[in-house]
């Protein structure tokens, strides 16, 4: 892929702005077309200031004032949009959430999941932050906060109505603002579910001894290490501007287009263990029991697996809103299809509806029924009686060999997500009118010696 990038195409002639001056000690350019990073990564090394006084204050206050902590919160958050942003922009960011706070009042489930409905449709109408005099790229950051903000105020209230009911009070009030509006989880994620910020954020103070400090030292490092590595990474794989220039992958060789499907992951994976880890890491300093960061895609090969591991957070919202609450007292196949089925189409709504998140969103959906259907076949008598007849490693490849097809799937669904429906479709013609039986082999290799690593 570095040969690919750097020698292979002349980016600097290219129509697009995907190169630009990079660090000039080792005089190369980055690649700077993936636009995600371009903002996150800037925002990261400037909010340092911000999330280094949200911590220090969050812990004088928990110390001194621990019912003042959910107002610590919201403060903080509140004053970096209103010197970012804007009043008129943060007013705007604070009506959803007072919104489903009133809304959880009339004290029904299907109140708020109506309304959530709607505001999730409303989120996919891209102009609605137009009327906002902000550049854009703090437009899209507000964006990506108002995913965020949505996930907690259907996680508040909904965990709220099972609870017992005491009535509309400013301090829930500003217990959920101060949840919505979290500052190192703000416009960079995860989500985390209130049950677990609640329980928290009501924890006494505990000492800084020298093992915490330690330990939260050493998470930042490796994490500043991680983006450090990212950001070298792209100033030799220039993946994302490959993405851009269809023309020349189409002239790339098979061992070219797997290198840079899996540096599509590996850049898609890594931006969110920075992100996802940074802030989990100053989360948990305060003691909030958050999701493990992404683990490594080279280490997953079941699609179940990857929605489990890969954004904890999201699983654990879905299997709780919506997946469990569907499939009620049933445990059929049929009703966990059709509750499987319910959360896809609200990850496909929740990223945004079009036609490559689509694609995506049905594939998946596609992949773990077949990985459902194929459990399911493999707990059958008759099934175990003809897997006793060949000896351990013959199972092993014969499930790596039956998986091979599904393991193919997996990863070219992701391609859509990572890089849009053209190359999505350019990789899908690869796979049905240039596959060879060799690359057949090199795919089920790789399969059986994923389902050989300990996970």
């Amino acid at each position: 892929m570095f040969l690919c990038g750097s020698q292979g195409h002349d980016f600097y002639g290219s129509s697009h702005d995907v190169l630009r001056s990079g660090w000039s000690f080792i005089n190369r350019k980055k690649d700077a077309s993936d636009f995600e990073w371009a903002v996150l990564a800037p925002f990261l090394y400037a909010s340092a200031p911000w999330f280094c006084v949200n911590l220090v204050g969050a812990e004088i206050v928990r110390y001194a004032f621990k019912e003042l902590l959910s107002v610590w919160y919201l403060t903080i958050s509140l004053l970096y949009l209103l010197l970012h942003v804007g009043s008129l922009a943060t007013l705007f960011m604070l009506i959803e959430p007072c919104l489903m706070y009133l809304l959880l009042q009339l004290r029904s489930h299907v109140v708020i999941y109506t309304a959530g409905l709607f505001f999730l449709l409303f989120h996919n109408i891209d102009s609605r932050m137009n009327f906002l005099s902000i550049s854009y790229e703090y437009q899209y950051m507000l964006i990506i906060s108002s995913a965020w903000i949505y996930m907690r105020g259907q996680s508040y209230c909904l965990d709220k109505l099972s609870s017992v009911d005491t009535g509309p009070s400013v301090t829930d009030l500003v217990m959920m603002l101060g949840y919505c509006f979290y500052f190192p989880m703000l416009f960079v994620g995860p989500v985390v579910l209130y049950q677990e910020f609640e329980a928290g954020v009501l924890k006494p103070y505990a000492p800084w001894t020298l093992q915490r400090i330690k330990t939260f030292v050493l998470n930042i490092l490796r994490y500043v290490w991680w983006m450090l590595f990212l950001e070298l990474f792209l100033h030799y794989i220039y993946i994302g501007a490959l993405q851009k220039e269809l023309q020349y992958v189409i002239r790339l060789g098979a061992w070219a287009h797997y290198g840079m499907g899996y540096s599509m992951g590996v850049m898609f994976q890594m931006k969110y263990v920075v992100t996802y880890g940074l802030s989990c890491t100053l989360a948990r300093a305060e003691q909030i029991r958050t999701p493990n960061h992404p683990k490594c895609i080279g280490r997953i090969h079941l699609y179940s697996d990857m929605w489990r591991h890969f954004d904890q957070g999201l699983y654990f919202f879905l299997r709780k809103y919506i997946y469990f609450p569907m499939l009620g007292e049933k445990s059929s196949f049929r009703a966990k299809l059709l509750a499987s089925l319910a959360c896809f189409t609200f990850i496909c709504a929740w990223h945004g509806i079009c036609t490559f998140v689509i694609i995506w969103s049905t594939l998946n959906y596609l992949g773990v029924t077949i990985e459902a259907v194929s459990k399911a076949i493999a707990s059958t008598r008759q099934y175990k009686k003809y897997e006793k007849l060949l000896t351990p490693q013959n199972v092993r490849r014969f499930h790596a060999l039956i998986a091979t097809p599904l393991f193919i799937m997996s990863a070219f669904s992701n391609f859509y997500f990572f890089a849009g429906m053209s190359l999505g479709n350019h990789f899908m013609w690869r796979l049905f009118a240039g596959m060879r039986f060799t690359d057949v082999i090199y795919v089920s290799t790789s399969e059986l010696t994923l389902q050989n690593m300990v996970i």
